[in-house]
């Protein structure tokens, strides 16, 4: 076998092995208290799906809140988030509740629901991969140490 056939074979190889990317959507907690938080993303059945609440812990809680298979854009991922007082919310309007949800028809909120639109924070990606880190300090001062 020559050498160039030999380097073939084994660049051949090596792509076919290697992992397929994922395009999930993770957020990570670099604050030193709890998160709260919630998602949502383009329903592969039409429509958009929220769903929360994960709870991060502080200093580097994360979770990975959408799946490449759950969403037909994995290019497009949004997200509230709460500590207390501290909000990371944005201008898009998605149905939540109080207590564990998932809404498949998360831009209307119906009264039977007893949910709430929250304003979720539009995140965008080239590779559909993402991970957000949420980062600050609490109310007195505190921050995560490295």
């Amino acid at each position: 076998m020559t050498h160039l056939r030999r380097l073939i074979l084994i660049a051949c190889a090596s792509f076919l092995l290697a992992p397929i990317a994922k395009a999930d959507f993770k957020i990570c907690n670099r604050t030193p208290e709890s998160i709260t938080v919630a998602a949502a993303w383009v329903s592969p059945s039409g429509g958009f799906v929220s769903e929360g609440w994960w709870t991060l812990r502080a200093c580097g809680g994360c979770e990975t809140v959408v799946l490449r298979s759950e969403t037909s854009d994995p290019h497009n991922y949004f997200f509230y988030a709460h500590a207390g007082a501290k909000e990371w919310r944005g201008d898009s309007m998605f149905c939540t509740t109080r207590s564990a949800f998932r809404i498949s028809d998360a831009k209307r909120c119906p009264l039977k629901r007893r949910g709430e639109m929250k304003g979720f924070i539009h995140v965008t990606s080239g590779s559909g991969n993402q991970t957000r880190t949420l980062t600050g300090r609490s109310s007195s001062g505190g921050v995560c140490i490295d």
